[in-house]
């Protein structure tokens, strides 16, 4: 994926993207590299240490999900989600301007 992308998908710019991007790939979690079809473009790609540190983390990240829902209520956690999924859907983007 490119950094491009991942930063749209999570909606972030995309040179924050790619100085988060950094230390990943120093410890050995991502690659990024130019993309064979537009040297521009630069590819993301997560490697096996970073999957299984990704899958290691997946049940933390759940557990405290859960706990946010069960604090917060699940009704009002969900509003949350929605408001914030509406302001990406508004086309606001202060980080292209």
């Amino acid at each position: 994926m490119t950094i491009t992308s991942l930063a749209d998908m999570i909606a972030m710019d995309r040179t924050t993207m790619a100085s988060n991007l950094k230390p990943l790939a120093r410890e050995g979690l991502v690659t990024v590299e130019p993309s064979a079809a537009d040297r521009r473009a630069r590819i993301v790609t997560i490697t096996p240490d970073g999957l299984a540190r990704f899958k290691a983390a997946l049940p933390l990240w759940r557990a405290v999900q859960g706990s946010f829902e069960e604090r917060f209520g699940a009704v009002a956690a969900a509003q949350l989600r929605g408001s914030l999924e509406a302001v990406l859907h508004t086309g606001f983007e202060p980080w292209a301007e």
